[in-house]
């Protein structure tokens, strides 16, 4: 099989499973209970407690209790829900609590 072949096999696999939702790994205890918050924040549609979990993702940021990459998936569904799309951030804050389950 040609390189070339190979290599857009791969990342045809690679998109896919971005696309298909793999979920979220282990995250850490202070982004599980950023994750209920928001969650509790989407269910309400809550433009002003949504600032201050924004706040408190940047402070637990800057006190190394969460992962940059914890972060941006934690503002990735802030930045939803200040779009309006407050279903969509809802399900992302759940969906990151329910791929703990078990771990």
């Amino acid at each position: 099989m040609p390189r070339q072949m190979i290599f857009s096999l791969v990342l045809l696999l690679c998109a896919s499973l971005l696309l298909s939702g793999c979920g979220y790994p282990e995250v850490s205890p202070k982004t599980y209970e950023l994750s209920k918050a928001l969650y509790s924040v989407c269910n309400q549609k809550s433009t002003e407690r949504l600032v201050k979990v924004q706040a408190l993702i940047q402070s637990s940021l800057e006190q190394e209790e969460i992962t940059s990459r914890e972060a941006d998936w934690l503002n990735g569904i802030i930045k939803q829900a200040q779009e309006g799309e407050w279903e969509e951030a809802l399900r992302e804050s759940r969906q990151i609590m329910e791929d703990q389950v078990g771990r």
